[in-house]
């Protein structure tokens, strides 16, 4: 794991901008504190650092060719590297142990498809010294970011969008539609474009190109939509069970331990049990808030549990070694700005205060650990599929999920109705449609599948590399998406139950209590009430005039000194507030 920087002109005066170069990779080093290098021409300057995981004596980036016509920076891990070094090794004289020289080789064998071939989680881009052309790529899910920016005659790229602020030629401002769709939709937000005006993500599963000033993106990875066979259905189990026991032995390949962050759920569990299977033994990490075991769990929308006990149970059967992660509520306000420094997408939801104290934890002992991100998002494991006033219209979503979102009222009119529009044209261009309840059911998955996972899955990436802690996400494997999008909505939610399919793949390696426990999200802090409001209102009278073009802050201030009790959603609503003013505080960003 490691992070990219760089800048491409097509002028030929590249080095006249080495050093804000070597400034955006400066901010890079959490991502890579095990080295770091630079390469140069007239027309391109490459920078990297390095999270080693993999033979740590070698595989120092940018990495030439032997013939130095191609040069890589990468960031992630390729599964299938040994296989494909078998294959590439006779046309090429390997010098490390790394994945990364295998990317190198097979795209110096394979050209642009190579990418087909990877099964993996990546972001790369290489440069071609005699074409003078930039080859980067993404991989299917979008595990791995890449951000970049056009700026004159510049292309500008980077692991995050942070990373590229040094070398704007003018002071950050923030993208109102960004941000304005951030605290409205948190969870559907931070996918379509960055926080910060002008920058733009590579999308997951997408190429580009840039050539003589000119930029070019294309999607490769095309998931199959077709459905298993009536007669192939009563081996689903089976073949997802297969898939997934290969995937987690593929994700433990490293020379350093692999951990395993564990709530007790259907997904952490299974990937403990696999991973017994295989033979590791995963140190696990599970976090805890003060006084989580007496929430008021029937009033929460999406954490409907006390993890605690389960993964203290399942860890016992498992004989896996466990640490609680124990987060102190009075931390709260320097966790909030920190989370806002971290996250350059702006912190969407709570959980991402545990996210950050597990991968800081994670990371005093370890270099990666394994997750479960992906399993709800590809297997149906959402509870509201099964409702059919949620699956109506994504505005339903919207209203199960988030609060007053205080914004101005000039900025915009019916701010749920507007996204939930938004979200179901979407879904329309993608060949979805609302005439039907199975329809319905298919165009809600896939707004899960790629709008929320992908602003989960940059959660995750954002949080664990901030700590230099690779997270590993083996429901992302190429083979087991393959299996589990030819998987029948009714049958992934039959019985009504979420994730019927993938529960059944479990049978007889789970507990039973565990196989069949509803879905409950990571655990947030559900009695911050209090701390909230008071930060909150701080932070609004002390910095009111950066967030009052897109906040209605007296109004807001209003209900932060409001004595009723705060529910769930306005706590929600309260954090990314907060998160937004600490946001454009440390950035020094101009909002509206």
């Amino acid at each position: 794991m490691c992070g990219l920087a760089g800048l491409i002109r097509v002028d030929a005066a590249a080095n006249s901008r080495r050093a804000e170069v070597y400034s955006m990779r400066a901010r890079l080093k959490h991502r890579g504190p095990d080295g770091e290098g630079l390469w140069s021409d007239a027309c391109a300057v490459l920078g990297h650092t390095r999270l080693a995981l993999l033979d740590a004596a070698h595989g120092e980036q940018p990495l030439a060719s032997p013939d130095g016509r191609y040069v890589l920076v990468y960031n992630g891990e390729i599964y299938n590297h040994a296989e494909l070094r078998r294959l590439l090794a006779p046309g090429w004289p390997f010098r490390t142990r790394c994945d990364t020289e295998v990317v190198l080789a097979a795209y110096a064998a394979w050209g642009e498809e190579c990418v087909q071939r990877f099964n993996g989680m990546f972001a790369f881009l290489v440069w071609d010294t005699r074409e003078r052309r930039a080859f980067a790529a993404r991989d299917r899910l979008g595990v791995k970011p890449f951000v970049y920016l056009r700026q004159g005659e510049e292309f500008v790229f980077a692991s995050e969008a942070k990373a590229i602020l040094p070398a704007l030629r003018a002071p950050p401002r923030a993208d109102l539609e960004a941000v304005t769709e951030y605290l409205v939709a948190p969870y559907f937000s931070g996918v379509a474009q960055p926080m910060f005006a002008g920058m733009s993500y590579l999308p997951a599963g997408h190429a580009l190109t840039f050539r003589d000033g000119i930029v070019r993106v294309t999607r490769w990875a095309h998931e199959p939509e077709d459905e298993d066979s009536v007669a192939q259905r009563g081996r689903i189990p089976e073949v997802l069970r297969g898939h997934l026991g290969e995937a987690v032995r593929r994700t433990l390949q490293a020379d350093v331990p692999v951990g395993l962050f564990f709530s007790g759920g259907l997904d952490s569990t299974l990937i403990g049990a696999f991973a017994r299977a295989a033979g590791a033994r995963p140190k696990c990490f599970t976090v805890c808030f003060e006084g989580q075991a007496h929430y008021p769990y029937e009033q929460s929308v999406i954490v409907t549990a006390d993890d605690r006990p389960h993964a203290e149970t399942a860890a016992g059967l498992l004989g896996l070694a466990q640490d609680i992660v124990a987060v102190p509520r009075a931390a709260l306000a320097s966790d909030l700005r920190q989370l806002a420094m971290h996250n350059d997408a702006l912190p969407a939801w709570e959980q991402e205060l545990a996210q950050h104290h597990l991968a800081r934890t994670a990371a005093t002992q370890l270099k990666a650990v394994m997750v479960g991100d992906a399993a709800d998002e590809t297997h149906f494991g959402y509870h509201f599929l099964l409702d059919e006033h949620a699956t109506a219209d994504p505005m339903h979503v919207l209203e199960r999920l988030t609060g007053d979102p205080y914004l101005r009222a000039d900025l915009l009119h019916q701010p749920l109705a507007h996204y939930g529009a938004h979200y179901r044209e979407l879904a329309a261009r993608a060949g979805h449609h609302w005439r039907t309840a199975s329809a319905r059911v298919r165009a809600t998955q896939w707004l899960v599948r790629h709008r929320w996972l992908q602003r989960l899955l940059h959660n995750g990436d954002i949080h664990s590399m901030a700590h230099g802690l690779e997270a590993r996400v083996p429901f992302a494997d190429t083979e087991l998406l393959k299996a589990a999008a030819r998987v029948p909505a009714e049958l992934a939610l039959s019985e009504g139950r979420e994730k019927a399919m993938l529960r059944a793949a479990a049978r007889g390696l789970v507990p039973e209590s565990i196989r069949c426990r509803r879905k409950s999200a990571l655990p947030k802090d559900q009695g911050n009430g209090e701390w909230l409001r008071r930060i909150v209102r701080r932070l609004l009278i002390e910095q009111h005039e950066r967030v009052a073009g897109i906040l209605d802050v007296p109004r807001l201030l209003r209900r932060c000194e409001h004595a009723a009790p705060l529910d769930e959603r306005e706590r929600a609503v309260l954090f990314r507030s907060a998160a937004l003013v600490h946001w454009a505080q440390h950035y020094e960003v101009t909002l509206p």
